[in-house]
């Protein structure tokens, strides 16, 4: 019976270490493509002073090389539901329920340790921790965190659902 480092190295876990080593420790994203940076916040101002939420967060140009590499780092629809679904709680306890945004954003800010929860475990890949990390820091450090939240967060997020529907596989 082999050890457990020659299994490791069998199953390829030496070759893997070895080249994140030979890479200085950096892991280069598939193709060498960096992941698309995103506007500090989710709106903008136009002629008339007017607030609207720029289209970055949205557009299939930039929502698509996201959920490409995370259906390539194997998240999978459960995962990325279990947290959409937290997001639609929370907005339903704003809406509905009629709370305050102070009632909701310790919830709100659950995300992250969440996430971090969950790739700690290996059950979601580490960018879609830094996706939920970025976005929750971009509603916090915002002026109106619950229009941020329910204006720009929800449609950023349901763009990454919805495009993810073409690349991320299904529960097994």
């Amino acid at each position: 019976m082999t050890n457990m480092k020659e299994a490791m190295n069998k199953a390829g876990f030496k070759a893997e270490r070895q080249q994140y080593q030979a890479q200085g420790g950096n892991r280069k994203r598939p193709h060498g493509k960096a992941l698309p940076k995103f506007p500090n916040s989710y709106f903008g101002t136009d002629d008339q002073g007017q607030s609207y939420l720029q289209p970055d967060f949205v557009s299939k140009q930039k929502v698509d090389p996201l959920v490409k590499e995370l259906a390539h780092r194997k998240l999978t629809t459960g995962q990325i539901r279990r947290f959409f679904n937290h997001c639609r709680e929370i907005e339903r306890r704003l809406k509905i329920n009629g709370e305050s945004w102070q009632q909701v954003s310790a919830p709100f800010e659950a995300l992250c340790y969440h996430a971090q929860n969950a790739s700690a475990a290996r059950k979601i890949p580490r960018e879609f921790q830094e996706f939920i990390d970025d976005n929750v820091k971009r509603v916090v450090d915002s002026e109106k965190p619950e229009k941020a939240f329910l204006d720009g967060f929800l449609p950023h997020f349901e763009a990454l659902v919805g495009f993810g529907a073409a690349y991320i596989r299904e529960v097994s």
